[in-house]
């Protein structure tokens, strides 16, 4: 059960609760650092995922920020932009996220396929 911060990320991990491996949830938690926010983490193993929050994603990462929860990495990067202005950006305006957005969709169609 995630702790009393009411900022958590779930984390996907396997017998070992204290070795994360997911890249996509690494993303997450780098967001959060360089945005300056407290969190706190839910270590999840697969058969968990169905059950995090309610069913809301059949992956994680899924972060839980008060009342809002958003799956997946760039969502919650999107989300993080907008909901914390204040902190430093992630993008840097709408060029950052079309070239994140398009890094992401690159690595995953020409890195991915070679490394899993």
């Amino acid at each position: 059960m995630p702790s009393e911060l009411a900022r958590y990320i779930y984390d996907l991990v396997g017998r070992d609760t204290a070795r994360p491996f997911s890249p996509h949830c690494w993303k997450v938690a780098m967001a959060l650092a360089h945005k300056g926010l407290d969190t706190s983490t839910a270590p999840t193993r697969f058969l968990e995922v169905p059950t995090v929050e309610g069913g809301v994603s059949k992956t994680i990462p899924v972060i839980r920020d008060g009342e809002t929860v958003v799956a997946d990495s760039f969502a919650i990067a999107l989300y993080l932009d907008e909901a914390y202005p204040d902190r430093p950006t992630l993008f840097g305006g709408e060029g950052g996220k079309a070239m994140a957005r398009f890094i992401e969709r690159w690595s995953q169609l020409t890195i991915h396929p070679y490394v899993t």
